[in-house]
């Protein structure tokens, strides 16, 4: 499996080279920050420049390029003033689930506030609730099988923010934060982890059971 922090060296090197002093900012995300990688993730990195250009993006798409995987790459690139007015609901999961390797990802975003934290978690399950009832109405049931996968990829970073407002202690990884869940969260999320690794499943139960949560959820928030 790829060793992340040999390969973010080679990546930040190459920044270096292309972007020179306009460099400000590295970091990691996803399942390689959180110590669940499998050869299958994605490599999630966030990269911030002093301003963003089209060149700039066709540069770091060669950079990828030459440092391997650019199959497996993901994550996110913006200029220093996009992210300083970033939408402050967003910026406390940033903060929570991005490892500095190239600076402090704190220096360059706004501040946030609980209120922002709150919208931040009722956003998510509106959204949540909006694509499960679109799609079960308007697309075929083979899309909606295909799709609920990565609609319940959703649940683990909703459970996060959830629990870190009602105790203010942010979790990282998926293990840990099931032994504080309560147990109709806990059902969802591991349902959600099942569903990982699984070609096939019983769609009709599955649907229920995050369709309800939402619900639920959106009740409480």
């Amino acid at each position: 499996m790829l060793r992340i922090d040999t390969y973010l060296k080679q990546l930040i090197d190459l920044f270096k080279q292309n972007y020179s002093s306009r460099l400000l900012y590295v970091g990691l995300q996803g399942s390689y920050f959180r110590e669940e990688a499998d050869e299958n993730s994605d490599i999630d990195v966030m990269v911030i420049l002093d301003r963003l250009s089209i060149n700039d993006m066709e540069t770091y798409r060669e950079i990828i390029a030459e440092c391997g995987n650019s199959d497996k790459s993901c994550g996110f690139i913006c200029g220093e003033s996009d992210i300083k007015n970033w939408n402050p609901c967003e910026i406390c999961h940033l903060i929570y689930t991005t490892k500095d390797y190239y600076g402090r990802l704190s220096e360059f975003v706004p501040t946030f506030t609980a209120e922002d934290e709150r919208i931040y978690i009722k956003m998510s399950l509106n959204n949540m609730y909006h694509e499960l009832c679109h799609r079960y109405i308007h697309d075929s049931r083979e899309k909606n099988i295909t799709k609920l996968p990565s609609t319940y990829k959703s649940v683990f970073f909703i459970l996060q923010n959830i629990h870190y407002q009602n105790t203010g202690n942010f979790i990282l990884t998926k293990r840990e934060l099931l032994s504080q869940l309560p147990e109709e969260d806990k059902k969802v999320l591991l349902k959600a982890m099942e569903l990982k690794n699984q070609k096939e499943y019983n769609f009709d139960e599955y649907f229920s059971a995050l369709f309800e949560w939402c619900q639920n959820s959106i009740f409480k928030s």
